[in-house]
């Protein structure tokens, strides 16, 4: 739809700066004359950035930029509230599940476990500016933190990885796809119609190659973009 290409545009302009957050858009009566469209379809367009909280109208004075969409960039690891700093946003977890499992073999043998060793299974959701972003589900070797609580889970988890134990992280790796998120992670999203969503799997490790996390977290698709860069 047109209208979806005007606000793809906008949000890539906001997302760079071209728009900066304080700053004003243009005029309708500008966006109509720069994309060529006619009023309804501009009207959309910033509607749809309403409600993604990326601007907001001021009766009178126009419509201002309020942030940016939250991006993950691969060239370095970063966890959630780390990367959202820079654009201006609050990140609040929700633990909606924290349990002992003993009989996950598969990912006990992902993060190199015994098989008799207990994991932590743990299900939040991240919320950027009170909205959901993130559904994420984890699992935790209990061996290496046996004093985990969900206290600690309401906020980050590198933060209480690194600076609480004072463990350090080498590195992750990560696997994206496209996939058709279950009716729960909908629910948790509010997302009202089935739509592709972002996958991420994950698994991380410590600097001396202690495995420590296994995630896999589902991302609301107007919330969110990958970026790459990449060295030549």
């Amino acid at each position: 739809m047109l209208y979806v290409k005007i606000l793809n545009d906008l949000k890539e302009k906001i997302n760079t700066g071209v728009y900066d957050i304080g700053c004003a858009l243009p005029t309708e009566k500008q966006l109509i004359k720069d994309y060529a469209v006619s009023r309804i379809t501009i009207r959309k367009a910033v509607e749809e950035l309403v409600k993604l909280n990326l601007v907001e109208k001021r009766r009178g004075s126009g419509t201002y930029v309020l942030g940016k969409q939250y991006s993950h960039e691969l060239r370095g690891l970063a966890g959630t509230s780390e990367i959202l700093e820079v654009c201006n946003k609050i990140v609040k977890y929700r633990v909606f599940q924290f349990s002992l499992v003993t009989d996950n073999a598969i990912v006990r043998k992902m993060l190199g476990m015994r098989e008799d060793e207990p994991l932590y299974y743990i299900r939040r959701v991240k919320y950027v500016d009170e909205n959901p972003h993130i559904v994420e589900d984890s699992y935790m070797p209990v061996s290496l933190f046996p004093d985990l609580n969900i206290a600690t889970l309401e906020k980050s988890k590198f933060a209480y990885v690194e600076r609480e134990k004072g463990m350090s992280v080498q590195g992750s790796r990560q696997e994206f796809t496209a996939v058709e998120p279950d009716s729960e992670i909908m629910k948790m999203l509010n997302m009202e119609k089935n739509h592709p969503v972002l996958n991420l799997r994950s698994i991380s490790n410590l600097l001396d190659g202690r495995r420590f996390d296994y995630t896999e977290a589902w991302f609301h698709p107007n919330a969110h973009k990958l970026a790459i860069y990449l060295h030549r």
